[in-house]
């Protein structure tokens, strides 16, 4: 379980999140929705530990991760997409798994690559296996950061808009791949996102943040059946 009790966070005196409270279940995969500039990534980045912390606690597992170096959050189990610079452009698809599997050993790395390819074929394919990041297209790349994210055996994922400028279609492959990875491999998944409504009906369990402040939370259907909540919010999202 991740939970976050009453955290205040941002960057120097520039205060961005504000007494976010928020418990996360392993079982769930749970959406953070909002606007842009609502606070998801600076949430992401404070459960990593890139953003100063004013008070609260952030506990993964029962472990308090406040003031604790990424480094450390990462080798307990927390592996982080970020919406953009998660591939290493000029290298290859293996080139790009293998170095998201660091902390594991060499034969290690390999046969978890294999695992993790059963899960993305087309990256896999010989044509691609090879391929440089940067001669992917926009969805190829999504997956790649994906599969990278898992190559470090993680027991959270955290993903950051992983569908940020893809079209409806390749959105919902995205996310199909995102709800396999969690059926089959026992990860839990938190992402954030700004297409509300998408969002909502692959998560299990929501949270709304608008200004950095949690506006609603709860089951993720409930909450996207809500007339007041549609109409005030995810026509804008």
């Amino acid at each position: 379980m991740l939970e976050l009790k009453n955290v205040n966070s941002g960057y120097g005196s520039h205060q961005i999140l504000y007494d976010v409270s928020m418990e996360m279940k392993k079982e769930d995969i749970t959406v953070i929705i909002g606007p842009n500039g609502a606070g998801k990534t600076t949430l992401m980045r404070t459960i990593m530990g890139l953003v100063n912390v004013y008070s609260g606690t952030i506990k993964f597992n029962g472990q308090n991760l406040v003031n604790m170096p990424t480094n450390k959050i990462v080798k307990m189990g927390v592996s982080y997409v970020p919406q953009r610079g998660n591939l290493f452009e000029n290298l290859t698809v293996k080139e790009n798994l293998m170095l998201g599997g660091y902390l594991l050993s060499k034969d290690d790395r390999e046969a978890h690559m294999e695992e993790v390819l059963s899960l993305f074929p087309v990256l896999a394919r010989k044509d691609y296996i090879n391929r440089k990041a940067n001669r992917l297209s926009g969805g190829e790349r999504k997956m790649l950061a994906i599969a990278k994210g898992l190559m470090k055996k993680p027991k959270l994922m955290l993903l950051d808009e992983p569908t940020e400028g893809l079209m409806p279609k390749l959105t919902m492959e995205v996310y199909d791949k995102i709800r396999e990875i969690h059926e089959e491999t026992n990860v839990q998944i938190v992402m954030t996102e700004e297409k509300a409504t998408f969002a909502l009906e692959l998560g299990d369990y929501a949270f709304l943040l608008v200004s950095g402040r949690v506006q609603e939370y709860g089951d993720a259907r409930k909450m996207l059946e809500d007339p007041n909540l549609r109409e005030k919010y995810f026509g804008i999202l």
